[in-house]
């Protein structure tokens, strides 16, 4: 598989870096705030336990608050991603070097987030060099429509590359993604599991399973982990 990849398409959040508590913390507690300061009936300490929640079960802060409460995704994912401090992110040391050694690939970004988060993050990091702007697709590229649920963000960023599925990796931290991505295109698929226990039945659609980033970019360049 290593041979014929030619484009990564790259999720951002928990896969570019990782995920701290403090973070996941601002993740939830801004959903919790703006939907509870939009919603008569939902106080903002319920908020705050379903936004966790949210995350916890569906890898997704804003999950209960769209299914149980009929709030607009993209209004949530606004809201959050304007309350963020990029400082929060805690950028992985090794990445960008790893990265040099990849600039034969051609590089994709495909986030729920929205580009401006996106923008900040890679710069925060030190890896906007290697991505072009017109390949940074935010969730309001694809309609603001959840990976684990759509196919419409990944049929997206094909479009967009122009490319051959089969010579394309999907990198993400959250399986369902990579299902669905699976189920509805050729894509190959990597999964980053951060550590995390796997069911060996989620991994019928994993091309690769590797701990992070660093470890994947070695896996590419056949370089010994430490």
């Amino acid at each position: 598989m290593r041979d014929k990849i030619k484009t990564i398409i790259w999720d951002l959040d928990n896969t570019l870096y990782k995920f701290n508590d403090g973070l996941l913390d601002g993740w939830s507690y801004a959903a919790a705030k703006y939907t509870s300061d939009n919603h008569d009936d939902l106080d903002y300490k319920t908020a705050v336990q379903m936004a966790l929640d949210g995350w916890k079960n569906h890898r997704n802060s804003g999950y209960h608050f769209v299914n149980d409460f009929g709030f607009d995704q993209r209004k949530i994912i606004n809201a959050v991603d304007e309350a963020l401090d990029v400082n929060h992110v805690i950028p992985c040391p090794q990445t960008p070097n790893l990265m040099e050694n990849m600039r034969d690939y051609h590089h994709v970004i495909l986030t729920l987030a929205i580009k401006d988060w996106a923008y900040r993050v890679l710069d925060h990091t030190g890896l906007a060099e290697f991505f072009h702007p017109d390949f940074i697709l935010g969730a309001e590229d694809y309609n603001f429509e959840d990976k684990a649920h759509s196919p419409r963000g990944i049929l997206t960023a094909l479009d967009k590359i122009g490319g051959n599925a089969n010579e394309v990796l999907f990198v993400e931290d959250t399986l369902p993604n990579l299902k669905t991505a699976k189920d509805h295109t050729d894509v190959n698929t990597a999964y980053l599991h951060h550590n995390r226990t796997i069911n060996d039945n989620d991994m019928a659609h994993v091309d690769i399973s590797v701990q992070d980033t660093p470890e994947l970019l070695k896996w590419f360049k056949e370089i010994p982990a430490a």
